[in-house]
C-alpha cells in the first residue's frame, strides 16, 4: 500500500519483519477475527528480544494495515490501536516534560483546583489545558480575539501573534463547552475589553513565569509537566485515539503552508478540529473527576 512513499530499503525490511514477527501468529487468521490481545501478543514477542524500536515500527505498520482493512470493509475495528498501550512511552527529548496519561493529567487539574493560585493564573492554566495553545498566546490573549457567542465558540489568534509570523492566516481554535463556559464566567469578572488575564501587579497581562512557576513550585510538577506539556498530551492522546495526523497538527499550528491552512480552514478539517476539541474537553473533564477513561478509536 505504501511502497511509493517508502525508500527501497524500508520497503524491503517491512515484509521481512512481517514474515518473521507477524505472519507466524496472525497470518492465517481472517482479518475480522484478529483481536487486540492477539496483536499485543505478537508485539510482546518482539519486545522480549529487547528491540523496542522494531516492536513500535511493526505495530505502526499493523495499524496501517487494519486502517486499510477498515476502509475496504474487511473489518469493523482496528485491533492495533489498543495494543499501543503495551509500548513504553517515549521520553520527552526536549526541555518541556509532559504527562501523557489521563490519570496523571486529571491529577494536575485537581491539584490546580485546590492550590492557592491567583484567579488569572488559574484561568490561564485552564485555557492552556483545554486548548493546548502556546503559553505565549495564552498570556497575551485579548477579549477581542474571542467569540464566545458563536456556534461553536472560537478563539481567533491573529497571525502576527503566532510563532511563525511569515504566514498570513489567523489561527482559529474551536472552544469546547467546558472552557467556553469558564471563559464567559471569567469575562463577567474582568469585563469584555483589554487582556483576558490582566496582571494584578499593574502590567498589561500576567507573564509566562507566573504560570510556569505555578507548575514547578505550587503544583510540584518540576521535571514532570509544564504548560507546554498540554500540547504534547493532546498530540499523543488524540493520535492514539485515532484522530488524523494533519487534523492534530493543524490544531496545534504545526502546519504553516498558507494554502494548506486556507484549504483546511475552509473545508472539512475545521469541522474535524471542532470534534477534536470537544473530545479533548470531555476527556479532561472526565479525568479531573477521576473517571476511568477507556481509549476508543475516533469515529471515521
Amino acid at each position: 500500500m505504501k511502497q511509493h512513499e517508502w525508500s527501497d530499503g524500508h520497503h524491503g525490511k517491512s515484509p521481512r519483519a512481517f514474515a518473521r514477527d507477524v505472519f507466524p501468529s496472525l497470518g492465517k487468521l481472517p482479518v475480522a477475527n484478529i483481536t487486540p490481545a492477539m496483536v499485543a501478543g505478537a508485539i510482546q514477542a518482539v519486545q522480549r528480544r529487547n528491540v523496542q524500536e522494531t516492536a513500535s515500527r511493526i505495530l505502526q505498520h499493523l495499524n496501517g494495515v487494519f486502517r486499510y482493512a477498515q476502509a475496504k470493509g474487511y473489518c469493523r475495528d482496528n485491533p492495533a490501536l489498543p495494543a499501543r498501550e503495551i509500548l513504553p512511552r517515549k521520553k520527552n527529548s526536549g526541555h518541556m516534560p509532559a504527562l501523557l496519561d489521563y490519570a496523571a493529567l486529571g491529577d494536575v487539574l485537581r491539584r490546580a483546583e485546590l492550590a492557592r493560585l491567583s484567579p488569572a493564573v488559574h484561568m490561564a492554566h485552564r485555557l492552556c489545558a483545554f486548548t493546548a495553545a502556546r503559553i505565549g498566546n495564552v498570556i497575551d490573549a485579548e477579549w477581542r480575539e474571542f467569540n464566545l457567542d458563536s456556534d461553536p465558540p472560537v478563539w481567533t489568534i491573529p497571525w502576527a501573534k503566532m510563532k511563525v509570523t511569515s504566514r498570513d492566516i489567523d489561527h482559529r481554535i474551536p472552544l469546547c463547552a467546558e472552557i467556553a463556559t469558564e471563559l464567559r464566567n471569567w469575562q463577567m469578572l474582568t469585563g469584555k475589553w483589554g487582556h483576558t488575564f490582566p496582571s494584578p501587579g499593574g502590567g498589561e497581562h500576567i507573564d509566562r513565569e507566573s504560570i510556569e512557576k505555578a507548575y514547578r513550585v505550587t503544583l510540584k510538577l518540576e521535571g514532570k509537566h509544564t504548560p507546554h506539556g498540554w500540547r504534547s498530551a493532546l498530540s499523543t492522546l488524540a493520535r492514539d485515539h485515532g484522530y488524523q495526523r494533519d487534523v492534530v497538527e493543524l490544531a496545534l499550528d504545526h502546519v504553516h503552508d498558507n494554502e494548506v491552512a486556507r484549504a483546511y480552514d475552509r473545508g472539512e478539517r475545521f469541522s474535524q478540529r471542532i470534534a477534536l476539541y470537544d473530545w479533548w474537553g470531555q476527556q479532561l473533564s472526565a479525568a479531573q473527576s477521576g473517571a476511568r477513561i477507556i481509549p476508543l478509536r475516533a469515529s471515521s
